[in-house]
């Protein structure tokens, strides 16, 4: 895709990206049986990142993060049936001293948490999210709405490019929006092939409508042990932290993008087409500014739904009235 070099996808349908057994470093991970209590699965940073020492599979969740936050975190799970929207707790403490952003959500018989170390920032993206919506709340033109959208995203989170991509019917896309740092060469109006995000990754845009990589560089940390009990990897459909594909970190580098982030843009339960943010040097969103992200997105595609529905309406209206 634009004028990145050749990369050999011929297994991209087939690479089992929701499985890759490792996850981005900038967190670490738990798997625990669906009562929340055994510790299944781990990935190989959570002593140095939680600070617990000896074995982690099999043991209580209390005795990794202290009984105050387990309490803490199935509450937060007890409000959350939908791995699309996992539970969220910020700043939680734990008995190492440290705080952490977390993430929860049951999934293939399972509780996955994920830890990242919190931020500082737990109301601003969202309160920028609140504004940006109200820029686009009232725009009755598909046009500008989607030009607009580049922009704002832009805005909240600091990328050095914002790209629309919009799938055309064959599967290729196509970008029909871009806001971008002015030194950078534009990509607008520009098509990749529809190899270029193959059918396993669009699934998972449908279902997890997020994505981001912080460091296309980085080292993926093991989850441990690979396989469970019943002989299968963990499954991590909807785990933000879950790894990247070899075969697409190619395709960034290739590309000089070191930090990526899409939000699907989701009409009529189709996928329409992604918000792609690109980043030349490694970029780490906050869980608040992911939610912002999210946020934001979710409204667009409403809207963009709405006016598409309301074009078929006045053009159905206008045949009528013509017969």
């Amino acid at each position: 895709m634009l004028n990145a070099e050749a990369v050999d996808l011929t297994n991209c349908d087939r690479e089992p990206i929701h499985i890759p057994g490792s996850i981005q470093p900038h967190g670490c991970l738990l798997a625990c049986d669906l009562t929340g209590a055994e510790i299944l699965h781990h990935s190989a940073n959570v002593g140095e990142m939680l600070g617990v020492e000896g074995d982690i599979n099999g043991r209580r969740l209390e005795d990794v993060v202290g009984g105050e936050a387990a309490h803490s975190l199935r509450n937060a799970l007890a409000t959350s049936d939908d791995p699309a929207r996992p539970a969220l707790r910020h700043a939680l403490r734990l008995p190492s001293g440290k705080a952490f952003d977390i993430s929860l959500h049951r999934f293939d018989s399972k509780v996955i948490i994920e830890f990242e170390p919190a931020s500082n920032d737990a109301d601003q993206p969202l309160e920028v999210a609140r504004m940006l919506i109200s820029r686009i709340r009232n725009m009755k033109s598909i046009d500008r709405l989607i030009e607009n959208a580049a922009r704002l995203m832009f805005a909240m989170l600091g990328y050095d490019r914002v790209m629309v991509y919009r799938f055309e019917e064959e599967g290729s896309g196509k970008v029909v929006s871009e806001y971008k740092r002015r030194d950078l060469e534009s990509f607008k109006g520009q098509y990749f092939p529809a190899a270029d995000i193959p059918k396993q990754a669009r699934i998972l845009y449908i279902k997890n409508t997020i994505r981001v990589i912080s460091n296309a560089d980085n080292e993926r940390v093991a989850i441990v042990p690979e396989l469970g009990e019943d002989g299968l990897p963990l499954d991590m459909s909807f785990a933000h932290l879950r790894s990247v594909s070899p075969i697409h970190c190619e395709y960034l580098r290739n590309m000089g993008v070191s930090a990526s982030m899409s939000v699907s843009i989701i009409v009529d339960g189709e996928l329409w087409g992604l918000m792609a943010c690109h980043h030349y040097s490694p970029k780490t969103l906050s869980m608040p500014q992911r939610v912002a992200a999210e946020t934001f997105g979710e409204f667009f595609s409403l809207h963009l739904s709405a006016l598409k529905q309301k074009q078929l309406v006045e053009t159905a209206n206008l045949a009528r009235r013509s017969l």
